[in-house]
């Protein structure tokens, strides 16, 4: 079997990292900055912006990884080309509010955050502090080229660790090969992956959300539960779709709330398409700090059935049953190995035109259990932390449900425009009723 040849020492990207520079590509196309998040930690008291400034710039420092950029090798492999040292500044900027601000103000502080673009292809990092009197947020911002939501989490839990001295710097950079051997088992998962594609997509494209014409940027409302409501929505997850089913109670809850909206606005078109990612880390042999170990799973629920939330349950739990069998997932990563070779914008237009220009009905995720671990941030306890990623354009809506130590997040993401202020509030407060909270 051909193998063709390839630096060991070079951090080559896999299929999946290419398909995160796929949907940055278009998002950044669509709306002027990239497929980025923002891990938001809130905690008690003021915080020192000298001092942050000066842990993270000499934390940040030792991962010349983090002002890399993609490149092509000779073999036409992208990898990720590092310097030999990280000779950047963090970006840290600060605001002050007032004591008794509202949580909404304070959101829309970071919503100017996450929709303002890097500068450059070096720059994957910033952060931002709101000092609001007895409290403080810590905000960092990122793209999905270094980091996915599980490893940007990881990466504030080892700061905060490395802070506190217990644990020493010891990162060593990790290799990553070009995967350019065993061409058979690729194209059959991509024979795969197709046939399940075209099954999904029926010849009709999903039902679909219009995009506003002037894209302003991403909007955020948060639903967050304490650990008695976090309670009472696994027990009821337990109960209504069975042990350790959290994932697919939270997705038919989703489903069911945005069909009401969609319902609401008359769109009744085509079925239910939602892309799911999952942390495929646990599944690899060594710890990897960096990049994207996520895969997919890609469900369809049809609109028939998208009022009932009984059987949405039961479809999710089906499909997702049949997609682990047949290892979609791990289809997913190998196929997608193959299309490194072409080019960002060709895929891009590719993509659309393979997918009727709609992706999907909403993105989804849910981050199950917290990957910070920690109590504090710098000495400083913490109330709550949660996401706010921007989602990928189309489709440009998605609801994301997260962890945080025993507290639970629901983050309903959209571009301005996209849904009216009113459609956003009665997204959520029809979802904390579907999640059984008073």
């Amino acid at each position: 079997m051909l193998s063709l040849p390839f630096s060991k020492t070079k951090r080559y990207l896999t299929g999946i990292d290419w398909i995160i520079h796929v949907l940055n590509y278009m998002t950044k196309k669509e709306t002027g900055a990239d497929f980025m998040s923002q891990i938001v930690i809130e905690v008690s008291g003021a915080v020192n912006v000298g001092e942050l400034f000066n842990r993270l710039n000499a934390f940040i420092k030792n991962y010349p990884v983090l002002c890399g950029y993609a490149s092509r090798d000779i073999n036409l492999a992208p990898y990720w080309k590092i310097p030999p040292a990280n000779k950047i500044d963090v970006l840290l900027d600060s605001s002050n509010v007032e004591n008794d601000t509202s949580f909404e103000t304070i959101i829309k502080h970071l919503e100017k955050k996450i929709n303002t673009a890097f500068k450059n292809k070096r720059y994957h990092l910033a952060f931002h502090l709101i000092n609001a009197g007895d409290k403080s947020f810590i905000a960092m911002r990122f793209d999905h080229l270094i980091f996915d939501a599980a490893n940007a989490e990881a990466f504030l839990d080892l700061f905060q660790k490395q802070w506190k001295e217990e644990t020493p710097f010891d990162y060593k950079f990790a290799p990553e090969p070009a995967h350019l051997s065993l061409w058979m088992e690729k194209f059959m998962a991509g024979q795969r992956v197709n046939r399940a594609f075209l099954k999904i997509a029926d010849n009709v494209a999903p039902r679909v959300l219009p995009l506003p014409a002037v894209k302003n940027g991403f909007r955020f409302k948060i639903l967050s539960f304490d650990k008695k409501d976090a309670d009472t929505i696994f027990e009821n997850a337990f109960n209504e779709a069975g042990y350790l089913m959290l994932m697919p109670y939270a997705l038919a809850a989703s489903v069911y709330c945005l069909h009401k909206m969609f319902t609401d606005r008359l769109i009744s078109s085509g079925d239910y398409v939602i892309p799911v990612s999952i942390n495929m880390k646990k599944q690899e042999k060594e710890n990897k700090q960096f990049f994207n170990n996520v895969s997919f799973f890609i469900f369809k629920i049809e609109a028939d059935i998208a009022g009932n939330f009984s059987a949405i349950i039961n479809s999710i739990k089906k499909q997702m049953y049949d997609q682990v069998k047949a290892d979609f997932p791990g289809d997913l990563c190998k196929a997608s190995m193959l299309m490194r070779i072409a080019p960002l914008s060709v895929l891009g237009r590719l993509m659309k035109i393979y997918l009727k220009g709609q992706v999907a009905s909403f993105s989804f995720s849910y981050l199950g259990e917290a990957v910070y671990t920690s109590y504090d941030f710098m000495g400083n306890n913490i109330l709550n932390l949660f996401h706010m990623p921007r989602v990928p354009v189309p489709p440009g809506i998605g609801i994301f449900f997260q962890r945080s130590n025993e507290r639970m997040n629901v983050i309903l993401s959209y571009l301005d425009g996209m849904l009216k202020n009113e459609e956003a509030e009665e997204i959520l407060s029809l979802l904390k009723f579907r999640l059984g909270v008073k």
